[in-house]
């Protein structure tokens, strides 16, 4: 299973035969403008509302290449003390009203995400960045790994390491 981090770590120890990792590029975390975000979180909440789907951005991740929103749905109200709890499916149906309002294609829904009470939608950013392969072999998840077979995989929807022991994958 990978092995996820942000933080970067202490250099691996590495054979003096080996090239130096200032040979390679970091690439570096991209960051999408606060803007953009604020922008994406008006549209999602309004195209939702206007489609009588109540529901509020909590969250966000940005990754290189897309943003994942936490959304959590709301109440339907009936009468004055009946409340419906929005259905997640309510939320799904709307994937491709969503992506025509936010000018993007494709969108993904993650409806629930697991272990939370949100449902994530991913809006692919508007400007990707690339993944340098120094920096996730300088991530602590990379360093983690007492292993010469230590692989590092790229960056997730969060922007964090992935990095894995290929000794210990499926063979």
């Amino acid at each position: 299973e990978p092995v996820k981090e942000t933080k970067p770590g202490k250099t691996k120890k590495r054979d003096a035969r080996l090239p130096g990792l200032d040979l390679l590029e970091d690439g570096g975390p991209g960051k999408v403008s606060e803007a953009d975000i604020n922008r994406n979180v008006a549209i999602i909440e309004k195209t939702l509302a206007d489609f009588g789907v109540p529901a509020k951005v909590i969250a966000f991740k940005t990754g290189p290449s897309v943003t994942q929103y936490a959304v959590e749905p709301g109440y339907h109200e009936r009468g004055e003390e009946r409340k419906y709890k929005v259905r997640v499916a309510q939320i799904s149906a709307l994937a491709n009203d969503l992506a025509l309002a936010l000018s993007a294609s494709p969108i993904r829904i993650e409806a629930p995400v697991p272990g939370h009470s949100y449902v994530g939608i991913e809006v692919p950013n508007r400007k990707t960045t690339n993944v340098g392969l120094r920096g996730v072999m300088e991530s602590e998840s990379f360093v983690r790994i007492n292993s010469p077979l230590a692989v590092a995989l790229g960056r997730d929807v969060s922007g964090s390491a992935l990095a894995a022991d290929l000794s210990k994958m499926p063979h």
